[in-house]
């Protein structure tokens, strides 16, 4: 065999070698891209704690970059723990002031409170029938909200605009997952109250 064509051969190989590794790395960091847009799934979904989206397990149970603080959701309810948010990942915050999004470390943050812009029970409709633009109502509604997030920074400044990202908060006995949303819709047939949210949060230090 010609030198000229076994280094061909090796290079083509070497190449087929390589292939499957880029390939998985894409594969890695579409899984990452994913999992980084979950944070618009509705508080709605089943879960063991009524305002609390289900613990997946591929995510991280703890955090080194938690901080101590309670929780407190629009029911009254308390909850005392060490919170985090994804890791690495500050929170994203649409600033309505000055119309641009602002990336806030937890660090950060000395507060963080629900305002409500709006909230109505819906009328459930369809359209009458394919193609068609006639609406038909069910004489059913469900709760919608939508809401923005107020942040109070350490150094005193705050910022208030639309907030999408996941809240974690371990206890010395459970751990839960709340979302931050912009929008908020309920089940047919549930009330304004049943559609849980965090209304606030509080850092100790």
């Amino acid at each position: 065999m010609r030198p000229f064509a076994a280094l061909t051969i090796c290079i083509f190989t070497g190449w087929l070698l390589a292939a499957p590794t880029q390939k998985s790395k894409q594969s890695d960091e579409t899984v990452d891209w994913l999992f980084g847009k979950a944070t618009t799934v509705p508080t709605s979904r089943p879960s063991t704690h009524p305002s609390s989206a289900p613990i997946s397990p591929f995510v991280e149970k703890s955090n080194p970059e938690s901080r101590r603080g309670v929780l407190i959701l629009n029911t009254g309810e308390k909850i005392s723990g060490q919170i985090w948010t994804t890791r690495e990942k500050p929170l994203r915050l649409w600033d309505e002031k000055d119309k641009e999004y602002r990336d806030i470390p937890l660090a950060a943050i000395k507060s963080l409170e629900a305002i409500i812009v709006w909230e109505r029970d819906e009328k459930e409709w369809h359209f009458k029938e394919g193609g068609s633009d006639i609406k038909e109502f069910s004489g059913k509604t469900y709760p919608a909200r939508e809401l923005q997030y107020r942040l109070t920074l350490q150094n005193g400044q705050t910022l208030t605009g639309g907030l999408v990202a996941r809240v974690y908060i371990s206890t010395a006995d459970k751990s839960l997952t709340f979302i931050l949303n912009k929008r908020q819709k309920g089940d047919v047939g549930k009330a304004l109250k049943d559609l849980i949210y965090v209304k606030r949060v509080e850092f100790d230090n």
